[in-house]
């Protein structure tokens, strides 16, 4: 291929109208489906189709619906980068090395046809128009700039010193020399030749560079380098580009060459296949149940660890290696796979971590996962750990200090998290039941239809992938690398139906056990709710297994009469449920501690009255203002009550009584005014974008067309009304945005229209400071601004933006 500048411009068509005309051409239909794939056109609703093309013609949205395109799609707007405006079909079909009518081709441009991010136009010299915002790319095919916009080099070289380096005859025609080293430099012969001539490393490091990207380091800086060096051999022939002093860049013609002509490899535009193995869909799902009714039992056993003897939190954040060892330990596993259970606990919302105490716990909603049965149980963990903004598999890796990452840790949320889940499940729901995709080939797939998505994760993406799908079968989701029957439920978001299904796997629950005269019970299969949970509270587990083994003992019989059970309560329950009675050790040791049980009373007493006058005490017991505090006499000088002191106080001095408080050693307390302290933290709510009503916006933008035959987008207005303002400005807003989505708009037009912003930020320590911003760019949840009046650059999350509004024109004029 080579360089743009030579190739031939297509034949005169007729001009492009413009991107506002080409959207008013659009039906009702085409305009749903651009709103839809391109959602942030829709917020805020444009108010006509002028304000409509001029945010789908900017930068920031085309930028973003460029990441959301496939590899096909992005391999043909990076080869419409490198070609000249307009340009032929056939000379874009060339470039991606296929044929004219390749369907592959067709079908991206379709898909770019309808984002409006390229348009094919009709004629006997069709043209292929790329959407001119995204010429602003960086380096389109890892391709570095062309020759012809390059001067930078090394000064005491000049181009009849590269031309003689490159093998050409000397002369001073610079035009001609020129002419000559961008032949030279565009001709695969050449290059070869160069290459292979320099020292040791330097073909590596040229293939390196047009394989991987234009960019390279140069190590001493790129004015320090001689022919000793691959980097300086390359820069002296002029292989290598000066960009700054410790930068060089790869131009595109050499790059071009040493790829042999073809930006892109062979195949680019075609969906990678998918090779799939043959498994057995009854071993799946059976295989898949065990695992998953494995895994809620897991996590009952660290719940109930944990209810006991709550794990040490490190200063740090996290669990240590001892306390996973104690849930390895206890759940018959590695400290890996411990970590794992541990981080699905707390996704699932049932441990936390509290850090004031130092200590993780059980959360009140464990109780009540805890009451569940163990479909029901799984179907929790497994929805969500599909909904999860955090990768599990991050538990236990290794980081970049050489260490396994805690479990428990409090990780930031990692947004595309839940895409890549939804997107390499979506690749196994796709196939057929009864096969399994190859691991790999679910890489190359996903990266095909989603580049982007796997790009700046917290590992590579053939890891992340890996991650995902050994997920999948710790939760009992997969299988043998196939969805199971009630994956595919849950993944589709039936939890119902997953769980009715992992309910046909599993084993009948049962409602009795069998008492022995060692004081032990044994349950043979999964107990039923009701009666694990009153055995639970009866006894000790000692074994698990495909029967449990339940221990009474004292202790745990107390435990029992703790909570208002009676002797009678027990033994009734035993005899309900025991097959075989109840022996007669254990029916002697339940009678024996409820008959001892109570002997001796120990009650809470808050706070005490005293008087050394028992006339006044009997006085202040029977005064009516003073019921509501209960109190309970125990000596002719003294009463108690649970009420507070404080509140005993106040309540009696509105009696018209003069109490004091006295302290543990009988001394006056003396009142003290309340010290100050810092305010609490706040977290920012974090909000979900309603979705924009698509049918409403279209119908308005359809009221608004221009009359048939003209290019504008809306109807000139009648001679006697007063002139319009342009139909591409939009109105300058006056409200203040309050919610995420709501900033989010409202930056967005701001970054359009080059308004300044004031926004209140809370910043990691949670404190709420007020700036005024001019936006340079919005890409994801992250806002691009220069603060005033110093005009430094700054990053700001925008989910913990309370509010932004936009600056008058008079406000801006104070501060110009």
């Amino acid at each position: 291929m080579g360089s743009a500048a030579a190739r031939k411009s297509p034949a005169p068509n007729k001009e492009w109208p413009g991107l506002a005309a080409t959207l008013a051409a659009f039906g009702d239909e085409a305009l749903s489906r651009l709103l839809s794939l391109r959602p942030d056109l829709a917020r805020p609703a444009p108010h006509d189709l002028s304000a409509l093309a001029s945010r789908a013609g900017a930068w920031p949205s085309a930028r973003d619906a460029f990441h959301r395109l496939d590899r096909a799609a992005q391999r043909v707007v990076e080869a419409l980068c490198l070609l000249d405006e307009p340009t032929t079909l056939a000379e874009l079909a060339s470039t991606l090395d296929v044929d004219d009518a390749d369907a592959d081709l067709a079908s991206a441009l379709a898909r770019l046809g309808e984002r409006a991010l390229a348009f094919v136009t009709d004629g006997p010299h069709a043209a292929v128009r790329l959407l001119s915002a995204l010429r602003q790319l960086d380096y389109p095919a890892r391709l570095g700039p062309p020759l012809r916009s390059m001067t930078a080099g090394p000064p005491a070289l000049t181009l009849d010193q590269v031309a003689v380096r490159l093998g050409a005859l000397p002369t001073r025609a610079t035009p001609a020399t020129v002419a000559s080293v961008a032949a030279m430099l565009a001709d695969p012969a050449t290059i070869e030749r160069v290459v292979a001539e320099g020292p040791p490393g330097t073909a590596d490091l040229a293939r390196r560079i047009a394989t991987e990207g234009p960019l390279v380091r140069v190590e001493g800086g790129a004015y320090r380098v001689d022919d000793r060096t691959p980097a300086g051999w390359l820069l002296n022939r002029r292989l290598l580009a000066v960009v700054d002093y410790f930068t060089a860049v790869m131009p595109r013609e050499p790059a071009l060459a040493l790829r042999g002509g073809h930006p892109f490899p062979p195949g680019s535009l075609r969906r990678p296949g998918l090779a799939v193995a043959l498994v057995d869909a009854e071993v799946v799902d059976r295989s898949a149940a065990e695992q998953a009714l494995l895994v809620a039992a897991e996590v009952a056993a660290l719940l109930e660890l944990w209810d006991a003897e709550p794990a040490v939190l490190l200063k740090a954040g996290g669990l240590g290696v001892r306390e996973v060892h104690k849930v390895a330990k206890l759940i018959g596993s590695t400290d890996l796979r411990a970590a794992r259970i541990v981080d699905l606990a707390a996704l699932a919302g049932l441990v936390a971590a509290d850090a004031m105490a130092g200590l993780a716990l059980p959360t009140i909603a464990s109780d009540a996962w805890r009451a569940l049965e163990g479909p029901a149980r799984w179907a929790h963990l497994a929805g969500a750990w599909v909904a999860s903004d955090v990768h599990l598999f991050l538990a236990g890796a290794i980081s970049s200090k050489d260490k396994p990452i805690p479990p428990l840790l409090n990780r930031a949320p990692e947004r595309d998290a839940p895409r890549r889940r939804r997107s390499v499940l979506a690749v196994l729901e796709a196939a057929v039941a009864g096969t399994a995709p190859d691991g790999l080939g679910v890489h190359h797939r996903v990266d095909w239809e989603s580049p982007a998505l796997w790009a700046g994760g917290p590992a590579s993406p053939p890891v992340l992938v890996s991650w995902v799908l050994q997920e999948a079968e710790l939760l009992g989701v997969a299988a043998l690398g196939s969805l199971s029957t009630a994956g595919r439920a849950m993944v589709a978001g039936r939890p119902d139906d997953a769980t009715s299904e992992l309910a046909r796997l599993t084993p009948a629950t049962v409602a009795d056990f069998v008492v022995q005269a060692d004081l032990s019970a044994v349950v043979a299969g999964e107990p039923a709710v009701a009666m694990r949970a009153e055995l639970d509270l009866l006894a000790d587990v000692e074994s698990k297994g495909a029967a449990t083994v339940y221990r009474f003992s004292e202790a745990s019989l107390r435990r029992a009469f703790d909570t208002g059970r009676t002797a009678d309560d027990i033994v009734g329950f035993l005899e309900r449920h025991a097959t075989r009675g109840v022996p007669q050790p254990l029916a002697y040791l339940v009678t024996d501690l409820g008959r001892r049980f109570g002997n001796v009373r120990v009650g809470p007493v808050t706070s005490y009255v005293r008087s050394d006058d028992p006339a006044l005490l009997a006085e202040v017991l029977a005064t009516r203002r003073a019921a509501g505090l209960r109190l309970r006499r125990l000596a002719p000088t003294v009463a108690v009550t649970h009420v507070a002191a404080s509140t005993v106080t106040a309540t009696l001095q509105a009696a018209g009584y003069l109490p004091a408080q006295e302290d543990v050693d009988g001394a006056v307390v003396l009142a003290r005014p309340p010290a100050r302290r810092a305010p609490a933290r706040r977290t920012p709510a974090r909000h979900t974008a309603p979705e924009p009503d698509v049918a409403t916006i279209v119908a308005g933008l359809h009221r608004r067309l221009p009359p048939a035959g003209t290019g504008s987008a809306r109807a000139a207005p009648p001679r006697t009304s007063p002139p319009p303002v342009s139909p591409v400005a939009m109105a300058r807003p006056t409200q203040i945005a309050k919610d995420p989505w709501a900033v989010r708009a409202l930056l967005d037009a701001a970054c359009e229209e080059f308004w300044l912003v004031r926004l209140s930020y809370v910043d990691s320590q949670g404190r709420s400071s007020e700036l005024t911003v001019e936006p340079t760019d919005v890409e994801g949840d992250r806002l691009y601004a220069n603060c005033f009046p110093r005009g430094n650059q700054r990053t700001f999350v925008i989910d913990v933006v309370e509010w932004a509004r936009v600056l008058t024109e008079a406000e801006e004029d104070q501060l110009a």
